[in-house]
């Protein structure tokens, strides 16, 4: 078995494309990325509640609705779930006009909370400072146009403690996941086409080596590789780009060999069907590519249109995202992320009885 394993490893070396597709494309995608600043301040998502309704309210959402950098939001009725969406890093900042905005006077004789509450997390801290500036600034002169100016504090910043999270950190697992899929769908479903077309699989039924340590030293050789793409991914963009990985790296590391094992599993599948190596390759970028775009890889599936964000429930990589930004920048203990886990060995079992099933020797 070992043996078997190691000559799998030996053969995938001398694969200049394995080669590639496992390592140097991630890494060219790490560096393309990392060399981008995506901590610029950039456009800021505001979901708006206004308790008021008054004339003043008005004219303070007219304005806020003039500042370029702020993309008002106004679907959202329920506090707790707003902040929730911020706590989660899918709202970027809630306003909320209270009843007595409208009010100077009962204002300033209020001991509540201020006119306007702004909420926000800690996650971009420079983003912070300028949204919570030009608010302050924008009450500050609806309360001195046409009424008095009221002396109680204008503006109540509820802030929301979570750790630094940058695009570039999302997008390092992105890619981490991108290549342990891509590596391993294309890969096996090459190397598997290419044996039954040199008629190699009809060879080993007639060996007395057990079929299935042939396929056991596959998955593990190839788990192995997947193993060792992603801890040079996670080293990139680490220590070259500064990303950063907060989470238990063992916890990492599993859940990329439990992707890796259901991405094997498809591609076995595909080389159940391609009649060439280029066929897989074909087929297996066709697959890899929706997933790609579809399971969060640069961005958050909720910015996608229609019903894909639902349907992006549905593939194997967002699972496997999900749990893997969850461990790595949120810190998660792995059995924090168990309906990830359970979805992915959902997958694990379906793709393996598919490919038992489907699949041909000669």
């Amino acid at each position: 078995m070992v043996a078997l394993v190691l000559a799998d490893l030996k053969m995938m070396a001398r694969n200049r494309q394995a080669i590639f597709w496992a390592l140097f494309f991630p890494l060219m995608l790490v560096v393309v990325f990392g060399l981008f600043d995506f901590n610029s301040v950039g456009a800021a998502d505001v979901a708006v509640i206004d308790k008021s309704g008054g004339p003043r309210a008005e004219i303070f959402l007219e304005r806020l609705d003039g500042i370029e950098f702020l993309e008002l939001e106004f679907d959202e009725d329920d506090p707790a779930k707003a902040r929730k969406k911020i706590t989660d890093g899918d709202l970027g900042y809630l306003i909320v006009i209270p009843e007595m905005f409208d009010d100077p006077a009962a204002q300033a004789q209020a001991t509540g909370p201020a006119p306007v509450t702004l909420v926000y997390s800690t996650r971009n801290p420079d983003r912070n400072q300028l949204v919570d500036g030009a608010i302050r600034n924008l009450v500050s002169d609806i309360h001195s146009d046409g009424g008095p100016i009221v002396p109680a504090q204008l503006l109540t910043a509820d802030v929301i403690q979570a750790s630094e999270v940058d695009y570039f950190d999302n997008v390092l697992i992105g890619l981490l996941g991108l290549g342990i899929m891509t590596n391993s769908i294309i890969s096996i479903a090459v190397r598997i086409s290419t044996f039954r077309n040199l008629s190699i699989l009809k060879r080993l039924l007639v060996t007395p080596l057990p079929i299935w340590k042939f396929f056991a030293a596959e998955i593990t050789a190839h788990v192995l590789l997947a193993l060792v793409q992603a801890g040079i991914i996670l080293a990139l963009g680490v220590f070259v780009f500064g990303g950063h990985v907060n989470g238990n790296l063992i916890w990492v590391l599993a859940v990329t060999a439990l992707g890796s094992v259901v991405f094997l599993n498809i591609g076995f599948i595909l080389s159940a069907w391609a009649k060439s190596p280029a066929a897989a390759s074909g087929m297996g970028n066709a697959v890899a590519l929706p997933m790609m775009f579809l399971s969060g890889t640069f961005f958050s599936t909720a910015a996608l249109p229609w019903i894909l964000p639902e349907l992006s429930l549905a593939l194997p990589l967002t699972p496997m995202l999900a749990a893997l930004r969850d461990i790595a920048i949120d810190s998660e203990p792995i059995w924090e992320t168990w309906p990830y886990l359970a979805a992915l060995g959902g997958w694990v079992v379906a793709t393996a009885l598919a490919a038992v099933k489907v699949f041909k020797f000669g």
